[in-house]
């Protein structure tokens, strides 16, 4: 399978592009600055609001990741959804159907244990609220599309190497599981393209 991951570069990224390559798919990393890029892919550069330069890096694709996230002391309220708007369009014009974005499950508090939603989940609300509305428009934007698509909702990411055991439930958050690693979230991300039964929800996924 050849996939295109947006983002590459990223913690997230950087993730999914090695285990996409341990699975032996063929691997095109759109990132900003092709220095940036992942040894041993093929490199695209491609800005994620700019939907001509990504139809040109995801053309051929049967499959992308996005993996576009709000960086840490950088202002862009709109980030997410912008980009999904963007990609969105570049897919549609270059026929490709299957999308798994990256979300956050901190945006979405329904279902969740006692702890995350009357504590730790409105305290985080107030503190990245911007970020939330933007994960959750983003979430809008790609669920009004007619691709095939996976959102990812991770808890609180974190380094370190991650586990191929994590735990995930399909459209409901997990339990007293707080903290997920990038790497397992790269690995979440390369086995949603094997699970259609995936396609249409939002995955939690946690360690």
């Amino acid at each position: 399978m050849r996939i295109a991951v947006i983002g590459a570069s990223g913690r997230v990224g950087s993730a999914t592009v090695r285990h996409a390559v341990a699975a032996g798919h063929d691997v095109v990393s759109v990132v900003r600055t092709r220095a940036t890029a992942p040894a041993g892919t093929v490199v695209a550069v491609a800005d994620g609001r700019d939907a001509a330069a990504l139809a040109d890096a995801v053309r051929g694709a049967d499959a992308v990741v996005s993996c576009i996230g709000h960086v840490t002391g950088q202002d862009d309220s709109t980030l997410l959804r912008d980009s999904a708007s963007a990609l969105i369009e570049a897919m549609g014009s270059t026929g490709v159907r299957r999308l798994v974005a990256i979300s956050a499950a901190a945006a979405y508090v329904a279902g969740d244990d006692p702890v995350s939603r009357f504590i730790a989940k409105p305290l985080l609300e107030r503190m990245l609220k911007d970020n939330n509305l933007d994960t959750r428009a983003m979430e809008d934007v790609i669920r009004g599309s007619d691709l095939d698509s996976t959102l990812l909702r991770p808890s609180r990411l974190v380094p370190g190497d991650g586990s191929p055991h994590y735990r995930h439930r399909v459209d409901q958050a997990v339990w007293w599981h707080y903290n997920t690693r990038f790497d397992t979230v790269g690995r979440a991300a390369v086995d949603a393209l094997v699970h259609p039964e995936w396609n249409g929800h939002a995955v939690f996924v946690t360690e």
